[in-house]
């Protein structure tokens, strides 16, 4: 009598159990579903709308030779500031170059007063 007590009792709840599991995956499943189209019919209104943007630019805003004059200006300050900053990395590197060489100038001098230090006291003593 306790296996068929069991069974009557367990069976239902393992078979709810596993309608319930189903019932949940399938609400997912839909959720999911209904939540991806919208966000395609949301990337459409976006395409679309950047298109009209691409025309409405295009037509009324800028000239093609407009844009290329201002292609050319942008090109002839980006030549200009880059030899401007090389220019300056120029003048770093030799300011940087005599500023070491001072260093090891004034490392070499106190070197050599410290070496005349010694002989002046050795010579005392």
């Amino acid at each position: 009598m306790g296996p068929e007590l069991i069974a009557a009792v367990l069976g239902p709840v393992v078979g709810g159990m596993i309608s319930v599991m189903v019932w949940q995956a399938k609400r997912n499943a839909d959720s999911i579903n209904k939540n991806l189209n919208s966000l395609h019919d949301c990337v459409h209104v976006v395409e679309r709308k950047v298109d009209e943007i691409q025309l409405d630019v295009a037509k009324n805003y800028v000239t093609n030779d407009q844009l290329q004059t201002h292609i050319d200006t942008e090109e002839e300050w980006h030549a200009q500031h880059h030899s401007e900053v090389k220019e300056l990395r120029r003048e770093f590197n030799e300011k940087t170059e005599r500023l070491s060489n001072d260093v090891a100038e004034m490392k070499d001098m106190q070197w050599k007063i410290r070496i005349d230090q010694l002989d002046m006291k050795n010579r005392k003593d």
